[in-house]
């Protein structure tokens, strides 16, 4: 339960002081906490997850940089003006992480996808917020070891070189999206292709169904997507991943969750009596078990 605990106080730290930053140690101490829930989130979406782990990892580097500015007289954190601005800047930057990063934790892996190259845009801008940050800080004064201002250096230039790297681009993910979304090319119904894409974007069983539908709705609810044209190409998204994994084709983005709208159809449902009692598999030929019983 101790990990709900730190979910709980990183929830809180952005909402915990008042307007102006509060107290230079309360904002230290949020930033801790912070960094602690960034690092239980699990699941990152296959699309967004290098860059997750990445951008998780530097976080954690800039751990023993707080615990030092911790250490410092609370008095003088909390009587210069200058000192806590740059660290309330830092804590904004770092909220702003924390912002994308359970974005692509508990967000729609459709939308995530279809919206990679903005996604990507969101990261880049969070490195020069937290490089702006981590710039602004005024070392010096605040009595940071040679140590650890050489680490936060280095993470200032992975931040860097995370803006300026280029990775190559899952070709055969995009292009398999283009033809599903393409309303004249004959394929966009070809079914190998929509098992590939529901097996990269991880939707192939009906929990991870379940979680989209609701990933999307929690998405149209707060208005995260404003085009009706990109909210009716998630439906559709969803439509066919459900059609080829057996499950009902009706979607209410707008509605309660039903637990009947992720039943599979009964027209794929086998009969007990078609299935093998042993094994639980679709019957052949019959065969005779040990216990005398034909099946």
């Amino acid at each position: 339960m101790e990990w709900q605990k730190v979910m709980e106080r990183g929830e809180r730290a952005g909402v915990s002081s008042s307007s102006d930053g509060g107290d230079g140690v309360d904002v230290v101490k949020e930033m801790v906490d912070v960094i602690e829930t960034v690092g239980l989130y699990v699941g990152y979406r296959r699309t967004q997850r290098k860059e997750c782990l990445n951008l998780v990892r530097r976080l954690k580097l800039l751990v023993p940089l707080l615990e030092e500015i911790k250490e410092i007289d609370h008095h003088k954190l909390s009587s210069s003006e200058g000192l806590k601005t740059s660290l309330v800047n830092l804590k904004k930057a770092l909220l702003g992480a924390k912002k994308l990063l359970k974005k692509c934790s508990c967000g729609s892996k459709i939308y995530l996808a279809m919206e990679s190259e903005a996604v990507m845009s969101s990261f880049h801008a969070v490195y020069d917020h937290l490089n702006q940050a981590l710039d602004d800080l005024q070392y010096d004064e605040l009595g940071i070891s040679v140590e650890v201002k050489e680490q936060v250096e280095l993470t200032r230039m992975q931040l860097k070189r995370a803006k300026r790297r280029t990775d190559t681009q899952d070709i055969e993910l995009a292009m398999d999206m283009m033809v599903v979304f393409s309303k004249k090319d004959d394929r966009n119904a070809d079914s190998a292709i929509l098992e590939r894409l529901a097996s990269k974007l991880e939707l192939h069983t009906i929990s991870d169904l379940k979680a989209e539908e609701v990933a999307v709705r929690k998405l149209v609810k707060q208005r995260g997507v404003q085009n009706a044209e990109s909210i009716q190409q998630i439906k559709d998204f969803l439509g066919k991943f459900r059609h080829i994994a057996g499950v009902d084709e009706t979607i209410v983005l707008d509605g309660p969750i039903s637990s009947k709208s992720l039943q599979k159809c009964q027209s794929l449902l086998i009969p007990h009596e078609f299935l093998c009692p042993i094994t639980l598999e679709i019957m052949v030929d019959p065969v005779i078990v040990a216990s005398g019983q034909v099946i």
